[in-house]
């Protein structure tokens, strides 16, 4: 069970770091031809999508342990998929905006959201089987990467970033159902709450 969870994140981690990819090649230039901006504002317009990452990512691990205390592993997986629905929403909404400044806000959400969801996807990394945590890093993080090279592809074949942009924030939209069936068994559930009970005693122990 172990093995199939790790590919559903594998799966989802393709939507947000992914595409997270794909943006940081692709976002300056769609501001130049989309709304005529000059290099040098497009490329400030587009820095605001790279800079949230300094905040966002850890942000969505932070929330992730905060909802888990009340929630435990279902909260995390609840959490990630509603990061992935706000941003296959927000760049949907993005690749439909004609004003640029409304445009900038809708990448400043869709970006916020895509971050968050990238650190809410290794929020829950450790926790799938921590005898094999170096394999499950690893294939989850090669999920990115390859739906970056997939985003990349459809680009080509589409020809046209702005409908490439509308196909992407569907399938990521899409992608949270991967997130839905994202199951841990009672067992699982147990022994993750006592290993985090144990580790809260012994930081009080030394705390006193």
């Amino acid at each position: 069970m172990a093995a199939y969870r790790v590919w559903l994140l594998a799966i989802t981690y393709g939507p947000c770091f992914g595409v997270e990819i794909f943006m940081h090649n692709i976002v300056t230039s769609y501001y130049v031809d989309q709304f005529g901006l000059t290099l040098k504002t497009a490329g400030f317009a587009a820095g605001i999508f790279g800079l949230l990452a300094l905040f966002a990512r850890a942000l969505g691990g932070l929330v992730s342990d905060r909802i888990a205390k009340p929630r435990g592993l279902d909260g995390r997986t609840l959490l990630l998929c509603a990061m992935l629905l706000g941003e296959g929403v927000c760049l949907i909404w993005f690749s439909q905006m004609q004003s640029v400044w409304i445009a900038v806000i809708a990448m400043t959400f869709f970006a916020t959201f895509t971050h968050m969801a990238c650190g809410a996807t290794y929020a829950l990394v450790p926790l799938i089987d921590r005898k094999a945590l170096g394999g499950v890093a690893g294939i989850i993080g090669a999920g990115g990467n390859a739906g970056a090279v997939a985003a990349g592809f459809l680009m080509k074949a589409v020809g046209d970033a702005q409908p490439t942009l509308l196909i992407l924030g569907s399938f990521v939209t899409v992608s949270a159902v991967c997130v839905i069936a994202v199951r841990f068994s009672g067992e699982h559930k147990a022994h993750e709450e006592n290993l985090y009970q144990k580790a809260l005693t012994e930081r009080a122990a030394l705390a006193a």
